[in-house]
């Protein structure tokens, strides 16, 4: 019989594999009867499957993304089930959390882990890496958002700068550029780091991200169906993702709306 689920941190270990269709039967009652009575662990569940649904229609795409070694050491603690040894060395605790969280590692949690670990440690390409990363994130987010209403920007910069304690100027809608934010949050594939400010545009997903850091050179990469247009600037990294349809022209016009708005 699976132990029961007393409280949320105790759901850790058992999501994944619940997700996956991995669960045993007592665990998988045991975390759908969790799931049904709380609304923020349901939420964490429908953007877990999100992410896997994602990974796994783009798998082949983005395994390149990891360099040998990394893709060897998901592998290996996939298959073992053992603890998983710290991929780096230096000030990143919070990232060997989240990395001890997974183990055992799925499928879907060994893609992200090799599309996330190329960008927070600096293993291989951090532009396309961060682009990878964000890719999911504006997916994942747009899927399982509840709301579609209007978000007033002056006001969401005061609380961001509240709530994060580093100030970001969000842009506002802008009814000429067919532009309308309807949310702004934080964006956690970047392990916390980047402000992420969803627009609609045209009726389709935009999003604009915002980290306190440059990250390299402007550069406009495509993944997973996706198109993110990444650039630095007064020692931050601005991105722009949108699902790719648009005409080059008529981003170029939106993008250059959003850089004049955004700091």
């Amino acid at each position: 019989m699976a132990d029961p689920i007393r409280n949320c941190g105790d759901l850790d270990e058992r999501l994944t594999p619940f997700v996956d269709d991995e669960a045993a039967p007592g665990d998988r009652e045991a975390v759908g009867a969790h799931l049904a009575a709380c609304p923020p662990c349901r939420k964490h569940a429908n953007d877990e499957r999100t992410a896997r649904d994602l990974i796994r229609e783009h798998r082949t795409e983005l395994v390149p993304q990891a360099p040998a070694s990394l893709r060897a050491r998901c592998a290996s603690l996939r298959t073992s089930g053992a603890a998983p040894v710290p991929l780096a060395t230096g000030r990143r605790p919070r990232v060997g959390a989240i990395i001890r969280r997974w183990a055992p590692l799925s499928v879907a949690a060994t893609l992200l882990l090799a599309i996330t670990g190329v960008f927070v440690f600096g293993l291989n390409n951090r532009v396309e890496a961060l682009a990878a990363s964000l890719t999911v994130d504006h997916v994942k987010c747009f899927k399982v958002t509840a709301s579609d209403a209007s978000t007033d920007a002056p006001a969401a910069t005061r609380q961001w700068h509240q709530d994060h304690q580093w100030a970001v100027t969000i842009p506002p809608s802008s009814p000429a550029e067919q532009l309308r934010l309807v949310d702004v949050r934080r964006c956690y594939s970047t392990d916390g780091r980047a402000a992420h400010m969803m627009y609609k545009w045209r009726g389709a997903p935009l999003s604009l991200y915002v980290l306190p850091a440059e990250t390299g050179h402007d550069q406009i990469v495509r993944k997973v169906g996706h198109r993110a247009v990444i650039w630095s600037a007064n020692r931050r990294t601005y991105a722009v993702v949108d699902d790719g349809h648009a005409a080059p022209e008529d981003l170029t016009r939106v993008i250059g709306y959003l850089k004049a708005n955004v700091q």
